[in-house]
């Protein structure tokens, strides 16, 4: 076969077209792969991104104010009710959250108990006169120390601090640990450190009690009354009433050395059959006599057991005393008879008074030579 220059000359075209051809797919192809590549890329990139999380919020922001957990809480609802009936100071101290207070909460069990204590109410809405509100907000503001959020572990056996009220209490620590009022009875710290936004909460056992109401919420008896109520003394305030001698303790400060029963029935066993009660004194000078006796077991003054020293104290009777001695047993009172009557009870006090009990009855000079 005779291959020619114009066969050669086609096939060279013919390969150079292929190379070509080959070449183009190649390049194609891989235009294809960066194009993918990219797309790839793109695909990643598109991908939702997560939204930064809002900042958040404080603590203090989500904590309620000391009012406000007061009130959400249906154990301390009687609390609530008390801060709702007293003025608005108080609760705004409570919902103000720019200070700091330590502020213990009696329990619902604690404040009934407290309210069954006292005698003119039953119920925090009697604190219903504007005086009566401020003895209510008295004792709450007692509950409070402002200046700072006094965690339990803060709270160190023996230390003091001054309340919003004025006046102080005292912790104690014995395992639990403890508040102390002016009555000295203690109030036991239940459910302790509940943070609040503008302080700490603790939850006690027991209202506490400033002196500076006590008087107004838990008001003393009488003498009179006192002598009345009491078993052991039902033969003395016999001889009060058969004298005639109730209303004269009624005026006045007084201390009574009070005779009890038994003391009382030695007499009647001395002076024979025809005295049983102070009614057989019946005729003028026995009249006189019961009432010398009576006078005789009081002095204008109230001495306190601490107070009572040896020596001589005047009667109600002109130109009378007693003495004060020392008895075997400790101090005694001597009367007219020399006789010694010792003490058995001290200071039971009276809203006019004090009274000591003694197991003998005196005998002043005058009843003495009347009896006789």
């Amino acid at each position: 076969m005779i291959i020619t220059t114009r066969f050669l000359k086609n096939i060279g075209i013919l390969f150079l077209g292929l190379s070509m051809a080959i070449g183009c797919s190649k390049e194609n192809d891989s235009i294809d792969d960066v194009d993918n590549e990219i797309s790839k890329e793109e695909d990643k990139t598109e991908e939702p991104v997560a939204e930064t999380p809002e900042e958040e919020v404080s603590e203090d922001e989500t904590l309620l104010n000391a009012a406000e957990f007061i009130q959400s809480e249906e154990s301390l609802s009687i609390s609530a009710e008390a801060l709702e009936t007293i003025d608005d100071t108080f609760v705004a101290m409570l919902s103000d959250e720019d200070g700091k207070i330590t502020f213990f909460v009696p329990s619902n069990e604690a404040f009934a108990e407290f309210l069954t204590s006292l005698k003119e109410y039953t119920d925090v809405l009697d604190f219903d006169e504007d005086l009566e509100k401020e003895i209510l907000a008295q004792v709450l503001k007692y509950h409070a120390i402002i200046g700072g959020a006094n965690f339990s572990t803060e709270l160190s056996n023996g230390s003091i601090f001054e309340t919003l009220q004025s006046e102080e209490i005292k912790i104690t620590v014995d395992g639990d640990v403890y508040i102390l009022d002016t009555t000295q009875l203690q109030a036991r710290i239940t459910t302790a450190d509940i943070e609040v936004a503008n302080g700490v909460i603790h939850i006690i056992d027991k209202v506490l009690i400033p002196e500076s109401v006590l008087a107004d919420l838990f008001p003393k008896a009488s003498l009179i009354h006192l002598i009345n109520n009491s078993e052991d003394l039902s033969m003395f305030s016999d001889a009060i009433i058969e004298a005639g001698l109730e209303s004269r303790f009624n005026d006045g400060e007084y201390t009574i050395f009070a005779p009890t029963n038994a003391a009382i029935e030695e007499l009647f066993a001395t002076l024979g059959d025809e005295y049983n009660s102070f009614s057989d004194f019946t005729n003028i000078l026995e009249k006189q006599a019961l009432e010398e006796i009576i006078l005789g077991h009081a002095i204008a003054q109230v001495i306190v057991r601490n107070d009572l020293k040896v020596g001589e104290l005047p009667t109600l009777i002109a130109d009378d005393s007693i003495a004060v001695v020392e008895g075997a047993g400790g101090l005694a009172l001597q009367d007219a008879s020399k006789d010694e009557a010792n003490f058995i009870d001290f200071d039971i006090e009276a809203s006019n008074g004090i009274i000591h009990t003694i197991d003998k009855i005196l005998i002043p000079q005058k009843a003495l030579l009347l009896i006789n």
